[in-house]
């Protein structure tokens, strides 16, 4: 009997790590909406199509207007191929199903934009509304450490899109607001 009471005894210090820890905001990992992922497939299908008749019409024009046939040839293939590229990331997008935005005690890490932003070094957090899609700016000590992308490097602020998520922006934002002042 007494070496089921020893067991069961918790220290002091062990309650106060579970209370602790129960106080801190909960992880989480967000995904595009499928019907989103969906919609871009056929987006840049529409878009491979149409340059491939661009193409056919340059073909075709080669016996009508001859100077017309090369720009027109040229320009459908191009336009075909950067469609094809595009389909085949979209599908990709599509399928892996992966979490595009995770916030959580390291930081906030959104794919889209590059590599996790740890909370020591976010300055400020701005929802934005500039119609009907929701984005959070965040101001970090030095923004283009955290992109992947050179255009986005000069800007002074990141922004993270929040629509199209398989959450509620407002979630998203409270969460990422209380994982910064819990840090």
């Amino acid at each position: 009997m007494s070496a089921g009471w020893g067991n069961a005894a918790l220290s002091v210090e062990s309650v106060d790590e579970r209370a602790e820890a129960s106080n801190a905001p909960a992880e989480m990992s967000v995904r595009i909406l499928p019907w989103v992922a969906t919609i871009g497939v056929v987006w840049w299908t529409a878009a491979f199509t149409g340059g491939l008749v661009i193409f056919y019409f340059g073909l075709v024009m080669g016996s009508i207007v001859p100077w017309l046939a090369l720009p027109l040839t040229v320009g459908g293939v191009l336009a075909a191929l950067y469609g094809a590229s595009r389909v085949w990331r979209a599908m990709r997008v599509r399928k892996a199903d992966a979490p595009v935005l995770t916030i959580d005690a390291r930081g906030y890490h959104d794919v889209r934009l590059g590599a996790a932003i740890p909370w020591s070094e976010i300055v400020s957090l701005t929802p934005e509304q500039p119609g009907t899609r929701i984005f959070l700016k965040i101001v970090a000590r030095d923004p283009a450490r955290f992109v992947k992308r050179k255009r986005l490097a000069r800007a002074e602020a990141l922004v993270s899109s929040l629509s199209e998520l398989d959450e509620e922006p407002a979630t998203l934002i409270a969460a990422a607001e209380a994982h910064r002042a819990a840090a």
